[in-house]
């Protein structure tokens, strides 16, 4: 049996509970956030970051820790307001009756009316907020005036976004929770721990010092090309150990198994 072949199916880019692994930038993001829910009487919050740092793998880990039955994680953009509007009043108002026609101001209304006034009110996540026109995001920082809801927007950049950096909405921002890029120790925490939970420790075995800091200079602490680039060099390395296993027996991966990785991952250039 091929080891790599394993270790390379680890890295496949996907995002599930048994995936996830717990590192110093989103433990802190993670604690603040979950302070902030259980215990802050928030209108809105920002969670920013570089793309790619794990912005939205940390918030589907967030739902794990906070009660269902006060949290909403808009993960993939709303096509309608309406539609978004009428999936709040499902999830949060399952027992009182919407009309297929109902215009945004009876959605408010109905909010407004039938919602307890908590001071901890539900939170409602959306991702990738920066993709929303400014329609979206006028009803968002109406909802959040209501008090019936609070609002946690995941970002990598307020760029083109104006209406965030009005006045009249940035008043409404609590806190802004920022999660950084991998440094070197946490790239190999990351590939060790992911190699540990699919019992590939002697795959770990295989990689050194020299091997985390070329991936943090190629990948520079991005987690997704990170990923990315450690499924090329496992694939590769099962290419190798099928035609010439004896190539590993200095208990390392040749420094050219890397390179070839950063050069299909287009970081290193092949001249």
């Amino acid at each position: 049996m091929n080891p790599f072949s394993n270790a390379k199916s680890v890295f496949l880019e996907k995002v599930d509970s048994m995936d996830y692994i717990d590192l110093d930038i989103n433990i802190t993001a993670r604690n603040k956030l979950e302070q902030l829910i259980h215990k802050v009487p928030f209108q809105i919050v920002l969670l920013t970051g570089h793309p790619g740092v794990g912005k939205s793998y940390l918030i589907q880990q967030l739902a794990k820790s906070i009660n269902p039955d006060s949290l909403h994680i808009q993960l993939f953009p709303f096509l309608s307001l309406n539609g978004f509007l009428a999936q709040l009043h499902l999830k949060f108002l399952p027992n009182i009756k919407i009309d297929k026609n109902m215009t945004r101001n009876e959605f408010f209304k109905s909010f407004s009316t039938n919602l307890p006034r908590n001071e901890l009110a539900p939170t409602i996540v959306i991702d990738e907020v920066q993709l929303y026109g400014d329609r979206e995001l006028e009803v968002i920082r109406m909802l959040s005036d209501c008090r019936v809801f609070r609002f946690i927007l995941v970002t990598h950049t307020l760029k083109n976004k104006e209406v965030l950096n009005e006045s009249y909405f940035t008043s409404r921002i609590w806190d802004k929770v920022i999660i950084n890029q991998l440094d070197v120790k946490n790239i190999q925490l990351f590939i060790n721990q992911k190699l540990s939970k699919a019992g590939l420790d002697s795959i770990s075995l295989l990689l050194h010092d020299s091997h985390y800091k070329f991936m943090y200079k190629q990948t520079k602490g991005n987690l997704r090309l990170l990923t990315r680039m450690c499924f090329l060099l496992f694939d590769i390395c099962e290419y190798y150990y099928d035609i010439e296993p004896t190539v590993f027996s200095k208990r390392t991966i040749p420094k050219k198994y890397i390179e070839m990785a950063a050069i299909e991952l287009g970081s290193l250039d092949a001249r």
